[in-house]
């Protein structure tokens, strides 16, 4: 097979792709065995962070699993599909960005309770990852846009509804877009706002490891509320 190598700066969602294109190449059925984490770093160029975020949400997803002392085997080789890469640059005027947080106030709040019922334990895995990376992020002084992104599909995938990870999916670019907004002005603002949804994101995890569907349901729109709230409170 032809090495193909990515762009660092490329989201993880180019790795799923070539890790969709490698099962469609080589025909893999549900059993079949993946390549390592160090096989697809050599393959891809890439790093093992990048490979293991990848193998998560595709886990998440329910496309391969991950089966200790074996490594990453196919589960299902349709799949859902994947996210388009976040690529699209839109300009973000003040009425998309409130419609589009009122949006995620609808979808996300119910997401949150319905993981805490349903999340399985590599999707719970796959969410306290993505948290502990935002934190890492964070604290070499980054934003972690890509990481908080992640944290919120990954709970939207834990439902296990096709509809809300079709919805999502939808709106992912534009999504992606008021998020890079609203994390900018918190870090332009204080440092201590994304200290302070550290502990909102600890909170919704917390919900949902101990299954408290009622509050993580709470948890994830006290959340989204304060979020919405610094941002109009600050903005410009």
């Amino acid at each position: 097979m032809e090495f193909k190598s990515i762009k660092k700066r490329n989201l993880y969602e180019e790795i799923m792709t070539y890790i969709f294109d490698y099962i469609a190449e080589y025909k893999l059925r549900p059993g079949d065995k993946l390549p390592t984490e160090n096989e697809f770093v050599q393959m891809y160029g890439v790093s093992k962070t990048a490979v293991r975020e990848a193998l998560s949400v595709l886990a998440a997803k329910g496309v391969i699993e991950k089966k200790s002392g074996v490594g990453s085997i196919v589960r299902n080789a349709n799949g859902n599909g994947m996210l388009e890469p976040v690529t699209q640059k839109l300009m973000m005027e003040e009425q998309t960005l409130k419609e589009v947080l009122e949006f995620r106030r609808g979808i996300e709040v119910e997401s949150a309770a319905l993981a805490a019922q349903r999340a399985t334990p590599e999707q719970i895995e796959a969410i306290e990852n993505a948290n502990v990376q935002l934190i890492e992020a964070n604290e070499r002084g980054e934003v972690g846009i890509e990481e908080d992104y992640r944290f919120h599909y990954l709970i939207i995938l834990a439902t296990g509804n096709s509809f809300y990870e079709t919805m999502f999916d939808f709106i992912a670019p534009t999504f992606f877009k008021a998020m890079k907004v609203s994390k900018n002005q918190s870090k332009r603002v204080s440092d201590t706002f994304l200290k302070e949804a550290q502990i909102e994101h600890d909170d919704i995890l917390q919900a949902i490891k101990t299954r408290d569907v009622a509050k993580a349901r709470a948890c994830m729109l006290d959340h989204l509320m304060k979020n919405e709230k610094k941002l109009w409170s600050n903005e410009r």
